[in-house]
């Protein structure tokens, strides 16, 4: 019985919590074209990684650094994880390297995977400026309501009202 390779990886990468050795190395915007990644978000210089052998969301552990898996490779790339850095320098720098990491699947639900809600002051300070224009839409919305004259409609049980006709020009 022969077993498909891809196959053995991905029925491992299920097992939760792993270590395995890999190729690594790092990819820039300059070479993808996009910073979008396979699973929709942005991508982030220190904590976003491309790997194939995992699920997306899995996080993946190298020298103590926590990288979540969120983009995906050529499907020939098969244990290897690739960083992303934003400056093409210093994936120069990091190169090319075999490396002993770390893998805790998204898949399995008894692993609980530590969240980022870690929110910055710019998010803070742009969600007080949506609220305080979001108030400030209603206010004025309240403002002119109240300021409008009453529209006379006539009551559904009241007959309606005869047409007005336009006197009509002599031949």
């Amino acid at each position: 019985m022969k077993i498909n390779r891809n196959d053995f990886y991905r029925a491992v990468s299920l097992a939760a919590v792993f270590w395995t050795t890999v190729s690594m190395s790092a990819y820039t915007p300059h070479e993808t074209g996009s910073r979008t990644t396979a699973s929709g978000v942005k991508a982030k210089e220190g904590y976003t990684c491309a790997a194939n052998f995992v699920p997306l969301g899995s996080v993946i552990i190298f020298e103590g650094h926590k990288y979540v898996v969120q983009d995906r490779m050529n499907p020939n790339y098969n244990r290897h994880v690739d960083i992303f850095m934003e400056s093409h320098k210093k994936a120069l720098q990091f190169g090319r390297k075999e490396a002993k990491v770390q893998v805790i699947t998204a898949d399995d639900k008894h692993v609980k995977l530590p969240k980022d809600n870690k929110t910055t002051k710019k998010d803070n300070k742009e969600i007080k400026q949506k609220e305080a224009k979001k108030e400030h839409q209603q206010h004025t919305q309240a403002k002119e309501t109240k300021t409008q004259a009453p529209v006379n409609t006539p009551h559904p049980n009241s007959p309606a009202a005869a047409p007005v006709l336009k006197p009509q020009a002599k031949p």
